[in-house]
């Protein structure tokens, strides 16, 4: 009776362990089994690259791969990460263990076709292309862009900017002049008691040191201001277009650092890539160097073509960066930063139509160049980015930006920085256009000014650009006794004549 107990606890115990065996997640790995522990299992949407081999992309569903560990039976723990580089376990044997992971075809990033869209009044321009070669490389691109920050003002190199002292944030905040009155906010009159409250908005006696500097995404385009307020400075009541405290807009991805608050806590002071100054803290989320990593510098990426799409409320402009996840029968699907209400960051994963997005920048050839260009045509001006429109350099800037090349944001800047420059100052009209018929697509450089060459069609010359005086992007023709043609000094080649 005895042994029948024994035994029968002995089986017992036998089927109970095969059961636990079976169900525990375990594999064995040069006769040791393995076990999957998550130390945070909670997290928010965003998918976070863990590798790639030849065929596939692999994420996890969310950020936390240094939360993952891998035990195995020897006690002995690694990350996730650590097991992957050094090649411990396969992506297999971890997928089948238990290890979740959204898998992408590696393949559709690199050969889906880009759907072109060719607008109809690019058609001309285009047919006028005798070699449609790529101007620069990739690599070539990126020995452009270094060049032009070498060269260019009003460029920081975010990256490298790692601290600053309460007397170099001052002296940012204090390059900005409040314009001088009288000035219109709308149809009421800007009053002294209006720039005395403005100055007091940037609460400089609250300006600290800054040993480490808090990262930002833009979630929402924005107006970047040289002053903390919604009071406009129009020079009179009937144009509501040119804000004297207006410098630029920032697209939804661009990358800041947050330096200081207003005094009304509505308000960030911030460094972007290309301009200092005041940006509504609504527009700009926190987030931690991984987020950063993630949202900014991730190498699996796509681009906004088209000038401007509504998606999530949200405006999505021509060259916008975000990070690309896969790509679905609806088009390609990307992850466009959100900040959530009590001020953090979340994503959301978003699908854009193949015909207004394309996976990495888009080649750098004439043909690009021109159908880009005229997808701008009717936009509206705006100076410098206001009321959601284009001015001349920005206009430029994002046609550039769609082939990763870089341009700073003002003409005062990029008329000496983005490329090889040929003088017109002291030729005719006449020499101007002989000059400039051969060199087409090129930049035309006037004082305040940029417009884009595209070439000549039935014996003219056209050029296309953002106009102040007819208000939106426009085709203009380039005569001997054009006003443009007699003040333009400066043709400007965005090619490899620049680094050679």
């Amino acid at each position: 009776m005895r042994k029948k107990i024994i035994l029968s606890i002995t089986v017992t115990i036998f089927i109970i362990s095969l059961i636990l065996f079976l169900t525990k997640p375990q594999t064995s790995v040069n006769n040791q089994t393995f076990q999957i522990m998550d130390k945070e299992t909670s997290c928010y949407e965003a998918l976070e690259e863990i590798m790639r081999d030849e065929t596939y992309v692999y994420y996890l569903p969310c950020k936390k791969k240094d939360k993952i560990i891998i035990q195995f039976s020897n006690q002995k723990e690694y990350s996730l990460q650590e097991v992957l580089e050094n090649k411990m376990l396969t992506i297999d044997e971890l997928i089948e263990n238990g290890l979740k992971v959204r898998k992408y075809l590696l393949e559709d990033a690199i050969t889906e076709d880009y759907i072109e869209t060719v607008p109809e009044n690019a058609k001309d321009f285009i047919n006028l292309i005798e070699d449609n070669a790529i101007l620069l490389t990739p690599d070539e691109i990126t020995k452009y862009n270094e060049k032009m920050k070498e060269k260019a003002d009003m460029v920081y190199d975010i990256n490298q900017i790692h601290s600053l002292t309460k007397q170099e944030i001052l002296t940012y905040i204090n390059s900005y002049q409040i314009p001088s009155l009288p000035k219109y906010d709308g149809k009421r009159l800007v009053t002294q008691k209006d720039t005395e409250t403005i100055l007091e908005n940037r609460n400089l006696n609250q300006v600290e040191d800054k040993e480490s500097i808090q990262k930002g995404i833009i979630v929402k385009r924005a107006n970047l201001k040289s002053f903390p307020t919604y009071i406009h400075f129009y020079n009179s009541q009937s144009i509501e277009n040119f804000d004297s405290i207006q410098e630029t807009e920032l697209l939804v991805n661009t990358p800041v650092l947050i330096l200081h608050e207003s005094k009304d806590q509505e308000w960030n002071f911030v460094i972007s890539p290309f301009y200092v100054g005041w940006v509504e803290k609504e527009n700009i989320v926190p987030v931690t160097e991984e987020d950063y990593e993630f949202f900014i510098n991730n190498k699996s990426f796509g681009i906004i073509t088209e000038a401007g799409l509504e998606i999530e409320n949200t405006k999505l402009d021509m060259s916008v960066k975000l990070p690309y996840l896969g790509v679905v029968e609806e088009g390609y699907q990307f992850l466009l930063p959100q900040k959530q209400e009590d001020g953090t960051l979340t994503s959301k994963l978003i699908t854009i139509d193949k015909a207004k997005a394309h996976i990495g920048y888009l080649p750098y050839t004439k043909r690009n160049v021109y159908i880009q260009a005229f997808k701008y045509e009717g936009v509206n001006y705006s100076w410098s980015g206001m009321n959601q429109g284009v001015d001349c350099s920005s206009y430029v800037s994002n046609i550039y930006r769609s082939f990763g090349i870089f341009f700073p944001r003002n003409t005062s800047s990029q008329n000496k920085s983005v490329g090889k420059i040929i003088s017109l100052k002291d030729q005719t009209p006449s020499q101007k256009l002989e000059t400039i018929k051969n060199n087409n697509p090129a930049l035309l450089y006037q004082s305040g000014h940029v417009m884009l060459y595209l070439g000549m069609k039935d014996i003219k010359h056209y050029m296309i650009h953002a106009s102040g005086s007819e208000m939106k992007v426009v085709v203009t023709e380039l005569t001997e006794d054009s006003s443009y043609i007699k003040s333009i000094d400066k043709l400007v080649l965005v090619d490899n004549s620049f680094i050679e």
